[in-house]
């Protein structure tokens, strides 16, 4: 009862739900086929069986609003239900406002209930084996390209793989107490018409962006550690010589030989050098400029993704697609066929 005191007032109504989502509700006592498709059309599809009954649901309710780099959305079923999305291919965070649920990412397990919510990895195999008939969350969806891009901004260096949180996430110390309360001011900037989020689409885009950011400095993580020091990492002559060669020419046909050469170096120095400094070895960090300026081409919109590949040094298609959909969850041509509609 404490922690549920301490979480209502920062994000709930009077009746347990958070109000801001009132005005985008999209589904209501709703059979359960139909509530099910209307959550998957929203987040993820997923698995979803009720293990209490499956007839009408008389106390379901689905508000959801999708933005920019999140989407928020309030899911309470109203009868027990599992749910087995598997890996969701972006970052997520569930707030249990009422009631408890049993969640899985991989091999970690949390009961997210008032007080405690749960954090997801894209990659790991998420499951939520008992979602309880009184149980109401708070679901953000993050998309997996914008949490990386701000982590890369804060560490000042690229992330070569998914982040790793910890799954279960404290909500009632001093860092998740602040993460919620950005999370607050975002729901309330999107409750008035005439708010700046819903006038202006970057000072929402920024709240969006505030979110990701005090997630990353609240919740424990495998670059939690990078975190801790606001400074800026310094790097020797020698790294930062091979940095700027790729950043200004990365569609140069460089070997480690050939990187090491202009550092003036030996390759295992400079190996040794990248992993101290960037966290990743020179031929990853040049692999991962590559993507990038493929993955903005493909956003402009021209060229075919052969073409633009070839353009930035990858020779092999099938090792380039698996590269990207890695890097930004989906395949370079969905990236193209999104930028041209």
């Amino acid at each position: 009862m404490e922690r549920s005191m301490m979480i209502e007032p920062v994000l709930a109504g009077g009746d347990g739900e958070p109000s801001v989502l009132d005005g985008f509700e999209l589904c209501r006592a709703a059979q359960f086929d139909v509530f099910r498709d209307s959550l998957n059309g929203v987040f993820y599809p997923a698995k979803v069986e009720p293990t209490g009954h499956d007839g009408t649901l008389r106390h379901s309710l689905l508000s959801a609003i999708e933005l920019t780099h999140l989407t928020l959305g309030f899911v309470r079923f109203g009868t027990e239900t599992a749910l087995d999305p598997g890996a969701l291919g972006a970052y997520h965070v569930n707030v249990a406002l009422s009631g408890a649920v049993e969640s899985f990412c991989g091999r970690q397990r949390v009961v997210a209930r008032p007080g405690m919510a749960a954090v997801f990895t894209p990659r790991e195999h998420t499951y939520l084996p008992r979602w309880g008939a009184d149980a109401g969350q708070l679901c953000i969806k993050i998309d997996r390209r914008a949490l990386e891009s701000e982590l890369e901004a804060m560490i000042g260096r690229p992330v070569s793989s998914s982040v790793r949180f910890s799954l279960g996430f404290d909500l009632t110390g001093p860092a998740g107490r602040s993460w919620l309360r950005v999370v607050r001011l975002l729901l309330a900037d999107l409750e008035a018409e005439q708010s700046l989020g819903r006038q202006f689409t970057a000072h929402r885009e920024q709240l969006e962006r505030l979110v990701i950011s005090s997630l990353l400095r609240a919740q424990p993580h495998d670059f939690f550690e990078a975190l801790r020091d606001d400074r800026r990492p310094v790097r020797s002559r020698t790294v930062k010589r091979v940095v700027d060669a790729i950043d200004t020419a990365p569609e140069q046909p460089w070997t480690l030989t050939s990187l090491a050469e202009t550092a003036g170096v030996s390759g295992r120095r400079l190996q040794q050098g990248f992993r101290e400094q960037m966290g990743m070895s020179p031929m990853v960090y040049l692999r991962v400029v590559r993507l990038e300026r493929v993955h903005h081409d493909l956003v402009g919109g021209v060229g075919s993704v052969t073409d633009v590949a070839f353009r930035w040094g990858f020779t092999h298609p099938g090792r380039f697609a698996d590269a990207y959909r890695e890097r930004f969850g989906q395949a370079p041509s969905e990236t193209l066929r999104r930028a041209r509609s």
